[in-house]
């Protein structure tokens, strides 16, 4: 079958196909490996993971407008798609937007939540240079960047980031926004120090979905022990444990490091961060492996 017959073929399966809803979804944070664990999970034979990998649906008004229907269309697994299995997505934007976690609960509010933590500093200096690498990228932004074909100014995000001609360094990041915290603004983006204040993000799901059905990770867990991770996300979901024999641990969606943390930045969000991060840990009651 030629790749314009498959696609004919993915298009009409698409309109008539209902689609499928989530058991689970990895909710974030960003830049914490969710990329990579999204990959890992899709390649067990009785899990789904969506098309495409960040449906950005109870986040992003502009799709949640479109509905249900339009979100269960993201859930469909073309190879046999009237196979039963777990689906889930991943869109890290979740764990971050204060609206997600109502309407993830609205939606299905037996979903299962998981969400990977990320030490705040280097995932502060990682989404950085994502959204640098992003700004001197040739073929344009992401799709989620436009509203139709202009770039959606209404977006701190793209205001601050994408609009001036010259990108602000890490430094002027934090400034502008230790600026916005100290307002108490109700900007969200950009997110670059917020979206490592976990607490207040862990707490809004712990409200709706309780502990039970939140799964709380670590960065390094996936990185220094990665098949008992996945079997620990594999008896949270109530599956029988694997051997993942079968996985492919390429790691996905890896920031390449152009410009170096300076020291004295990293030591002010050490101090940043330490109430913030003390706080977390009296939370949960033990110091996630991030």
């Amino acid at each position: 079958m030629t790749d314009m017959l498959k696609k004919a073929a993915i298009q009409v399966l698409s309109e008539v196909h209902p689609g499928n809803e989530p058991g689970f979804i990895i909710a974030g944070a960003q830049k914490s490996a969710t990329t990579s664990l999204h990959y890992y999970l899709n390649q067990h034979p009785d899990l789904r993971g969506s098309n495409p990998k960040e449906v950005c649906y109870f986040h992003d008004d502009r799709n949640y407008r479109k509905g249900k229907e339009w979100y269960r269309k993201a859930f469909i697994n073309f190879r046999s798609p009237f196979k039963k299995g777990h689906f889930f997505e991943t869109t890290p934007e979740y764990v971050y937007y204060k609206k997600a976690p109502a309407r993830i609960y609205d939606f299905n509010r037996d979903m299962k939540i998981i969400i990977v933590l990320r030490e705040p500093v280097q995932r502060a200096f990682s989404a950085w240079t994502m959204y640098r690498m992003l700004a001197n990228q040739k073929e344009g932004l992401p799709d989620i960047f436009y509203n139709g074909n202009e770039l959606d100014i209404s977006s701190g995000l793209v205001r601050e980031f994408f609009v001036p001609d010259e990108f602000p360094s890490f430094e002027q990041c934090i400034q502008s926004e230790i600026q916005k915290i100290d307002s108490d603004s109700d900007q969200q983006e950009p997110g670059i120090l917020r979206r490592g204040i976990y607490l207040p993000q862990i707490r809004r799901y712990h409200k709706f979905f309780g502990k039970e059905q939140v799964l709380i990770l670590g960065f390094k867990e996936l990185v220094n022990s990665l098949v008992p991770t996945l079997n620990r996300i594999l008896e949270f979901l109530g599956l029988p444990e694997s051997s993942w024999s079968f996985l492919d641990c390429k790691k996905r969606n890896v920031n390449r490091y152009l410009v170096r943390l300076q020291p004295e930045t990293k030591r002010f969000l050490k101090d940043f961060y330490q109430p913030y991060n003390r706080s977390l840990f009296e939370y949960l009651g033990y110091q996630p492996d991030w």
